[in-house]
């Protein structure tokens, strides 16, 4: 009995393979808050005490301390800071096709989204968050260092500074670098360092947030940031569809809308790869 040899060129339509889901990225170590509200209009703004700085007295009794006061002045103060999230942005994922025989564009673009909803918030974050901020720390003041000393620094200084754990955010190429020297360990859906700060393997983040280009692969430098705790607050996603009859087109936009913020402490160092 032979086996039937089928037409040149016949194809039977299938389910398309499973997609494993997006790993390690900034919207597994933000805290995510989904939902409507006035967010939407112009981002979100609060007041914060996670970087507050204080002191300490000595001795059970004010005594002089050689400078016009005594051992229990307390001079250092400071008002609640704000902190200002980004403008709102939305993330949309669009198809379009003859709609003959296309009669599920609203689930293709939904089904898109889903795909490159990471990848964008990360672009978004690394570009238009860390690349224009204009008060943050540089613990090595701009000279390379390698990426061990460069952890070291920004989890000592973040210590000084904010009352929480950083989150880190190197770009994902940087990673075998990290597994060979064993600098993060997997505890649940997130990596952390030994000190449990959270590490962002952002697959969209740029080598120098401030100049967004595309990565060089013979590039060993790259900007490693330390954040305070992220949040993304978005919505619920939802479909445009509309027809062309004169082209006898279907399209569908699916989109969600974003704001994204960290709290008050902001920091890096310039890692160079041939240092470490």
């Amino acid at each position: 009995m032979s086996t039937p040899t089928p037409h040149v060129g016949a194809r039977t339509e299938v389910d398309p393979p499973p997609i494993e889901p997006y790993t390690y990225g900034l919207l597994t170590a933000a805290q995510v808050v989904t939902g409507k509200g006035r967010w939407q209009v112009a981002g979100v703004r609060y007041p914060t005490n996670a970087c507050a700085q204080g002191g300490y007295v000595v001795g059970s009794c004010p005594v002089p301390d050689g400078a016009g006061g005594t051992s229990h002045d307390k001079p250092i103060s400071g008002a609640p800071e704000w902190v200002e999230g980004s403008a709102p942005f939305t993330v949309y994922a669009r198809t379009e096709c003859n709609a003959v025989g296309f009669d599920q564009a609203a689930e293709t673009s939904q089904a898109r989204l889903r795909n490159i909803e990471p990848r964008e918030v990360e672009r978004f974050f690394s570009a238009q968050v860390l690349g224009r901020l204009t008060d943050l720390w540089e613990p090595a003041g701009g000279t390379p260092v390698g990426l061990l000393a460069g952890l070291g620094l920004l989890e000592h200084d973040t210590a000084l500074h904010y009352a929480g754990q950083p989150t880190l955010h190197p770009p994902r190429w940087t990673y075998p670098w990290w597994s060979r020297f064993r600098l993060v360990q997997q505890q649940g859906p997130l990596l952390r360092t030994e000190l449990e700060s959270p590490v962002v393997f952002g697959g969209a983040y740029y080598d120098d947030p401030t100049a967004p280009a595309e990565h060089d692969p013979a590039a060993r430098r790259f900007w490693l940031y330390a954040t305070s705790t992220v949040r993304a607050f978005r919505d619920e996603p939802f479909v445009h569809e509309a027809f062309a009859p004169p082209t006898n087109t279907r399209i569908a936009v699916a989109e969600r809308t974003y704001a994204l913020d960290h709290d008050c402490y902001a920091a890096r160092v310039l890692i160079d790869l041939e240092l470490t």
